[in-house]
């Protein structure tokens, strides 16, 4: 059986870089386009390959994203496009998924907490720290905390530590709650939180899932290095002024106002305004350059217009599966910034 997968192909300054959005893991970087598609090719089939040997199931390309991809690379789509960007496809073998892959479950029980807020319930799991998930009632929250439980735990297993052990009952779960110095005995909510066991299946240790893990990591690095190669860096002498502007990608959530800055990794912004969030960005960015003047002598010159930030944004989000392209919500703000390079410190 064949699967199609649409793959995303960008031509940088040196090679091309391609990804198909629906299996994590498949950044490749590559000269000609023949060679990406041979290599995306075998990192789909590598990816399926371990899924199947875990015991899970892929989902199959879903044509929607196709479609989208399609529509926002298309020039007379009316959106606005990257030029440096194409869509092509690869078809990859589908792997049959062996039987008992996965070895026999182990049945564990988790002391869970439950917490009813104005809206819906909350609940978390004290032997696994950073294991929560909420709900509109009891019942609901109990399953989305099993579900949180076994990916939690699963994921520990598979990273090679031993099964988690179970330390607490329910009524020792719940005494360690209202004896917690982070909790208010006046509220009435915290006062009527309850414990419940909540049990699971975990399976034996699966060394594909761990390989897996590390092949979606390297891919990631992969990308971000692309995206990397792809900008212009000029060096600023110190004591040297530097102004320009960034676009960044800016969006309400609830009360507050969010952007990311599209040519910067991992610089991002929060704000109660518009005005404020902008301000703010312009404060990363100068941060992120100055960091980058630090580590290298250099920093990397704006690239994208507000046009072709969009077209990123409308990429990834078809990638996603999004249903709503473009986002009525978002838009491309050029936010300023101007730094001072730094002096060099005189030698004692």
């Amino acid at each position: 059986m064949k699967r199609v997968y649409p793959v995303v192909v960008e031509r940088g300054p040196h090679r091309l870089g391609a990804y198909a959005p629906e299996v994590p893991g498949s950044f490749v970087a590559a000269r000609t386009l023949r060679e990406v598609r041979r290599q995306v090719r075998k990192a789909i089939a590598t990816h399926l390959r371990l899924v199947d040997d875990i015991g899970d199931e892929m989902p199959a390309p879903d044509p929607r994203v196709a479609a989208a991809l399609a529509r926002v690379t298309d020039p007379g789509s009316g959106l606005p496009v990257d030029p440096r960007v194409r869509i092509t496809t690869v078809e990859v073998d589908r792997c049959e998924i062996p039987t008992d892959a996965r070895g026999d479950a182990r049945t564990d029980t988790f002391a869970a907490v439950l917490e009813e807020g104005p809206a819906n319930w909350s609940g978390y799991v004290p032997d696994l720290p950073g294991c929560v998930s909420t709900g509109k009632t009891p019942a609901i929250l109990l399953r989305n905390l099993r579900e949180a439980i076994e990916f939690h735990a699963q994921s520990m297993v598979d990273d090679g530590d031993p099964f988690p052990e179970t330390r607490i009952s329910p009524g020792e779960a719940l005494k360690q709650h209202h004896d917690s110095p982070h909790r208010d005995p006046t509220d009435p909510d915290d006062a009527a939180a309850i414990a419940e066991p909540v049990t699971v299946e975990l399976r034996p240790p699966r060394p594909q899932a761990r390989v897996l893990k590390g092949i979606v990591r390297r891919a990631h690095q992969a990308r971000i290095a692309f995206a990397k190669s792809c900008a212009t860096r000029v060096p600023i002498a110190p004591g040297e002024p530097w102004s320009g502007a960034y676009a960044a990608e800016i969006f309400p959530i609830d009360d507050y106002w969010f952007g990311g800055v599209t040519d910067l990794y991992r610089c991002y912004g929060f704000g109660d305004t518009r005005t404020d969030l902008c301000e703010n960005l312009s404060t990363a960015i100068a941060d992120h350059l100055l960091e980058a003047l630090s580590d290298a002598g250099t920093i990397p010159l704006p690239h994208h217009t507000p046009e072709l930030a969009m077209a990123r944004h409308n990429l990834e989000a078809a990638g996603d599966g999004d249903d709503e392209i473009p986002n009525p919500h978002l838009s491309v703000e050029m936010i300023p910034v101007e730094i001072v390079a730094p002096a060099v410190a005189a030698a004692s």
